[in-house]
C-alpha cells in the first residue's frame, strides 16, 4: 500500500489530478475517515485500493498495514504557514478550530503563527518520520520537477500533467511579500519544517534514483 500524506497547503490538491490521470480507481481519497492511529482500521479501506490519499497523519495505517510505504509533498514552511492563512481568510471552514479562530478573533498573520497547531505541521503529519522513510517527496515550488521524478520513481511512461489549483488567485508572484520581519518571526516557530524541508530539496536535486517501483 503506497501511503501518499496531504499536508494542507503543500500542493496534495493540485497531486490529486496527477493520481486521478494514471491510477483512477486505485486511489481512495481519505478526507475524514483515518486521521490518526485510534482511528485506523484496514476495514475501512476500500477494496482494490493501491494508494491512500489524503489529510492524515503518516502514522495513522502503521498498526493495520504491514506493508507500506510512503510519499508526500513538501513546501517552504514560511510559505506554508502564509499560504494556510490566506486561504482560511479566503474560503473559511468553520468546523476546522483554526480557522474559526481566524475569523472569530480577526487574528493577525503573527497571531495565526502563534497557533500551537500551525506550528512545524509539516513535521506534525509526517509523524516525525525521516525524509528517508518516504518513497518520493515531492516539493511544492518545483512542481514540474517533481512530477518528473514521480514519474520516474513510479515508472509511469506517459506525459504528466502538471496542474496547479486551488492557488491563491490574489498572489501574483512566486512566494509571498512579507516583511524581514514576518518572515524571520514565522521561521522561528517553524525551524523542525524547515529542516525536513531543506532535506526534501537536496534529495529531490541530487540524489540519484536507483530504479522505478510499480504500483500494484
Amino acid at each position: 500500500m503506497l501511503l501518499s500524506v496531504h499536508v494542507p497547503k503543500c500542493a496534495g490538491t493540485s497531486f490529486r489530478h496527477v493520481l486521478d490521470e494514471n491510477y483512477g480507481k486505485r486511489v481512495w481519497y481519505n478526507y475524514g475517515a483515518v486521521f490518526s492511529r485510534d482511528s485506523a482500521s484496514a476495514a475501512l479501506v476500500p477494496e482494490g485500493t493501491s494508494i491512500i490519499h489524503g489529510h492524515f497523519l503518516a502514522d495513522a495505517f502503521d498498526d493495520v498495514l504491514p506493508e507500506r510505504t510512503y510519499m508526500t509533498w513538501v513546501r517552504h514552511p514560511v510559505e506554508r504557514v502564509v499560504s494556510n492563512y490566506e486561504h482560511f481568510l479566503r474560503s473559511p471552514d468553520m468546523r476546522d478550530t483554526c480557522c474559526r479562530r481566524v475569523h472569530e478573533e480577526a487574528l493577525t498573520l503573527r497571531q495565526f503563527a502563534d497557533i500551537d497547531w500551525m506550528q512545524n505541521l509539516i513535521c506534525r503529519y509526517l509523524a516525525r518520520k525521516p525524509v528517508e522513510a518516504f518513497q518520493f517527496v515531492g516539493i511544492a515550488e518545483d512542481f514540474t520537477r517533481s512530477i518528473q521524478q514521480f514519474g520516474r520513481v513510479y515508472g509511469l511512461r506517459s506525459a504528466l500533467r502538471s496542474p496547479r489549483v486551488n492557488v491563491n488567485p490574489q498572489r501574483v508572484t512566486d512566494r509571498y511579500d512579507l516583511s524581514p520581519g514576518d518572515y524571520a518571526y514565522i521561521l522561528e516557530r517553524n525551524l523542525a519544517d524547515m529542516d525536513w524541508y531543506r532535506q526534501a530539496v537536496r534529495r529531490l536535486y541530487h540524489e540519484p534514483l536507483a530504479g522505478s517501483v510499480s504500483v500494484a
